[in-house]
Parts: structure tokens; C-alpha cells; sequence
């Protein structure tokens, strides 16, 4: 026997149409843009990704409001209330807590086209809220960084820390407010943990993937009261290649320490800058050679963690090699050389740098 199955089918397609129906006259259409945004469907819950790359606006921005051709609805100091809240000429309240600027101007093209044909609007954010981030781990300064309540770029100190512009709160733009990143940091595993009105979620994002592959995504916008943690490797882990894409980014360190010592004008401790990290240019900064000097092979000691070293001979009118935060260079004699004393008055040299205490000293300052 063979039943027909089609008076069945259309029953039930029936009951479905019917239902969503129902659906739309009880709900109400929703506009374009007018989807609830995350901070309304989960209220107090922490939820971000990589992908948050964009500012968000929150209670204390002050905003301005243009419509093209339109002076009368054009407005200024409009202020995000406690509630997320901001009223806009023409449109009343919406709520702007935890939207970016694009979709605020996408509600507020969506509201106005009732009134105005295809409107033209744009929202700037004149001032930001006060606030703070905190900074922690393997970075040249650590700390509280306050962030300013104005759009001006700010240069920023070790512990007051302030300002920072607010608007380009990138993480970015933070590690190189804080004098970039120390060498031993581990790029790949840093750790930002946003607090939320009842929870709190920790996000782990990768600078190096940043760096090598251009991956905008991992460079997150940050807000007010987020914390970073950047560990610590246990060793200079870097390659060549890696270590001068940081030297030439950002947020890697604007100086570090080098130390020229033997046949030189001024022996000592120096700074060198991030984008001149070569051999030459620290013997140009502790004033060139003296005469005798042997210009031909130099001697590197180089510290991979508290225990391992290495040295290495150059000849700096071949290769000017590229150093690394704390590399001892020494200059020997050239009337050494010839008589083949040269390795040893460099070992000489060397021997109160070679110790387990003074190794892991240096090493705390990558």
C-alpha cells in the first residue's frame, strides 16, 4: 500500500509559515544595525577576542554628531551617560555603551532616514573617559598608565605614567608608551585580563605573529582597567631575523645597554639606540680607537641566559654584526695580536664578566 505523503507535507509547511508570522508581528522588525549589541544581551559578562581591534565607546566620552547639509541636527558635546546612554538632535536616545564609531553612525544613518533622504552622518569622539591601564612583566617600564581624557599623543614616564591618548588604546601603542618590550619577552604568550561588573576573562594574543605576518588582529584595543602580563623567556630565545624585526617595530626597546671595554677613548657602559644597533656604533660612542688599537679583530662575549656565553671575533671593518642588550666588546692591542697575546689580555679582560652572579645580573636587564 502507498500512502501520499504531499496533504502531510504542506500541513506542516503551513504551521511553519504561520509561526513565523506570529513571530515578526509580536517581535517587530529589526533595523539595519539595530541588532543587540553584546554589552545589552550580556550585561556584566566579559567577552573579547583578537578581533577586537576597534574602540569602543562607554560612559564619559564626549561625542559630536555632523549631518551633511543638515546644520540644524548637527551637534557637539554630547555626553555618554552613566546609563550608556547619549541623546542625538533628531534621533533622541540610543544606546552608545559598547558599540564602536561605525555602528553608532550606522544606527543613527538607520533613525534619520525617516526624516532625511540617504543621510550623511559622521560621530567623533571629542574627549574619553579617564581611566587606567596596567602593565606587567618582561617591558622597560612596568606600571599603572593613566589614560588622558583628551585626544592629544603624550609621552609617558615609569610611574605616573600618564597620558596616553585614549583613542589609539592599540596594544601596540601601549608596550611602545612603555618604552617597548625587554628582549627576553615572550611575544607570543602575552596575557591581557579584562574585568567585567561580575566576571573577568584573560585573552593570550601573539605580537610575533604581528610582526613576522602582519596580522593586525592580534594588536587589540584595549579599555580602561584592563591589565597586561608579558613573561618572561628563560632565555634569549630570538633568531637573528626575529630580533631585528623587533629592534625595528614599535615595540621593541628604543635603547639598550651595551658595554665597550679595552683600547678605546671612553670605555664604559652605553645605550645604544634601537635603530643603530651595530658594532661601529657603539666604538663610535665610547670615542673610537686609541692609537694601538687592533682594529682588525674584535672580541664579542655574548650571554644566552644566567649560565651559557658565547665569543665571538670579528673584523668590524668587514662586518658590522648587529648587538644585543649586553654584549661586552673588547678592544685589544694590535702589538698583541702580532705577538699572539691577544686572546689572552682579551681573556684577561673578560674574567670578572664570566661569573654565575655577574651573568645573571645582566640578565635581569634584558
Amino acid at each position: 500500500m502507498v500512502f501520499d505523503l504531499w496533504p502531510l507535507d504542506a500541513f506542516f509547511r503551513k504551521i511553519f509559515w504561520m509561526g513565523m508570522l506570529i513571530l515578526v508581528l509580536v517581535t517587530g522588525p529589526l533595523g539595519p544595525g539595530l541588532a543587540p549589541a553584546a554589552s545589552e544581551t550580556l550585561r556584566g559578562a566579559v567577552r573579547f577576542t583578537t578581533e577586537d581591534t576597534h574602540y569602543r565607546i562607554g560612559p564619559g566620552d564626549v561625542l559630536s554628531f555632523q549631518v551633511y547639509h543638515q546644520p540644524d541636527l548637527t551637534q557637539g558635546s554630547i555626553l555618554v551617560r552613566s546609563d550608556g546612554m547619549a541623546t542625538f538632535n533628531g534621533v533622541g536616545e540610543i544606546k552608545v555603551e559598547g558599540r564602536t564609531i561605525s555602528e553608532v553612525q550606522s544606527i543613527l544613518r538607520y533613525e534619520l532616514s525617516e526624516l532625511i533622504k540617504e543621510p550623511i552622518v559622521s560621530v567623533t569622539v571629542d574627549q574619553t573617559r579617564p581611566g587606567t591601564i596596567y602593565l606587567a612583566g618582561a617591558v622597560k617600564h612596568p606600571g599603572m598608565y593613566q589614560l588622558s581624557t583628551g585626544n592629544q599623543n603624550s609621552a609617558v614616564g615609569p610611574t605616573a605614567n600618564g597620558p596616553i591618548n585614549r583613542i589609539d588604546l592599540r596594544l601596540s601603542n601601549i608596550l611602545a608608551n612603555a618604552g617597548g618590550v625587554q628582549m627576553n619577552a615572550d611575544l607570543r604568550r602575552i596575557r591581557i585580563t579584562r574585568h567585567g561588573n561580575v566576571s573577568e576573562e584573560s585573552l593570550e594574543v601573539d605580537l610575533l605573529k604581528m610582526l613576522q605576518e602582519g596580522d593586525t588582529s592580534q594588536d587589540i584595543m584595549l579599555r580602561s582597567g584592563d591589565s597586561i602580563y608579558i613573561p618572561a623567556l628563560p632565555s634569549m630565545a630570538l633568531t637573528d631575523a626575529e630580533y631585528q624585526m623587533l629592534l625595528n617595530s614599535s615595540i621593541g626597546p628604543g635603547t639598550f645597554p651595551v658595554r665597550v671595554l679595552g683600547e678605546l677613548e671612553k670605555p664604559g657602559v652605553y645605550e645604544l639606540p634601537g635603530n643603530s644597533p651595530y658594532l661601529n656604533s657603539a666604538i663610535s660612542q665610547a670615542g673610537g680607537y686609541k692609537d694601538g688599537a687592533s682594529r682588525d679583530v674584535i672580541a664579542i662575549r655574548r650571554f644566552t641566559n644566567e649560565h651559557d656565553f658565547s665569543t665571538l671575533y670579528v673584523n668590524p671593518q668587514r662586518a658590522d654584526i648587529v648587538l644585543r642588550p649586553n654584549d661586552i666588546v673588547v678592544v685589544g692591542e694590535k702589538r698583541l695580536f702580532k705577538t699572539g697575546k691577544f686572546f689572552d689580555q682579551v681573556n684577561r679582560i673578560l674574567s670578572p664578566f664570566t661569573n654565575a652572579a655577574f651573568s645573571a645580573a645582566i640578565f635581569g636587564g634584558f
